[in-house]
């Protein structure tokens, strides 16, 4: 089998801490998939080599197709890679708390996909790093943004830093086990097809968002017509694909789901 991987990273420097964290999960998931005689193809992107553009705010790509977003720039060459890919690892250093401006940029070049979603036959990792802020609005950015996309996010690890520039092998000695894991749940999570299980959220965003998208008076036209395209607008649908998700999973997200229709 054949796996492919694609890390987006969106810190500028390249031997810095969160390229060395991505590093040590490549080295782990090699081992995994060499041991297992699967074959492995991982890329690792940092998204200072690209150009992506600041979003304009002109709404062509929501109301009338991504293809007429005015910016042209490096934006369809990443998306292609990660539609390329079996599963994508986000990593972002934090800045002022968040995740770093490269990483939102390309979230909100790729906001249409809130709407229309093209990625969930996909596996998400969320990596992150600081030397002292709090790494929690930084995952959730990068988890709010994905999983809005039909991902299915399997893991994420924030890694808190001793210096401006912690070497490779500290941060091996100190994060080992816990990035033998992520390498495992990233190993596995491609293997088994986790997308097949979605979330309970995962079950939730979807009816969350059938109901709006499905109603040609709610929804706009475009978004209107692909829903239908993908049959995802009938109200037997329960999610973007057929699933092996668990009865209990099922029950609480239909659960939660009537809960959100009591406070939308």
């Amino acid at each position: 089998m054949v796996m492919k991987i694609l890390a987006i990273i969106s810190s500028y420097r390249k031997r810095g801490h969160t390229s060395k964290i991505v590093s040590l999960l490549k080295e782990n998931v090699e081992k995994i998939a060499k041991n297992n005689q699967d074959v492995l193809d991982f890329e690792t992107i940092f998204l200072g080599d690209f150009e992506i553009n600041h979003c304009k705010g002109c709404r062509n790509c929501m109301e009338r197709g991504e293809n007429l977003c005015p910016l042209n720039d490096d934006i369809k060459l990443i998306k292609s890679k990660i539609k390329q890919s079996d599963a994508i690892i986000f990593a972002s250093p934090v800045y002022v708390g968040d995740v770093s401006s490269s990483m939102k940029a390309l979230f909100d070049r790729l906001a249409y996909m809130c709407h229309r979603q093209e990625f969930y036959k996909k596996c998400v990792m969320i990596l992150a790093t600081t030397n002292a802020s709090s790494l929690k609005r930084t995952i959730h950015t990068i988890g709010a943004s994905t999983l809005s996309w039909g991902t299915r996010i399997i893991g994420s690890k924030g890694f808190k830093t001793n210096s401006s520039n912690d070497s490779q092998e500290v941060l091996n000695n100190r994060y080992h086990k816990q990035i033998l894991k992520l390498a495992k749940k990233l190993y596995i999570g491609i293997k088994e097809k986790i997308y097949l299980k979605p979330s309970i959220l995962s079950l939730t965003t979807f009816k969350i968002q059938q109901k709006y998208r499905a109603n040609a008076n709610l929804s706009n036209q475009i978004d209107y017509e692909y829903w239908k395209k993908q049959g995802w607008t009938d109200p037997k649908k329960k999610y973007y694909i057929d699933h092996n998700s668990g009865f209990i999973t099922k029950l609480f997200s239909t659960i939660l789901y009537r809960f959100f229709l009591v406070i939308l």
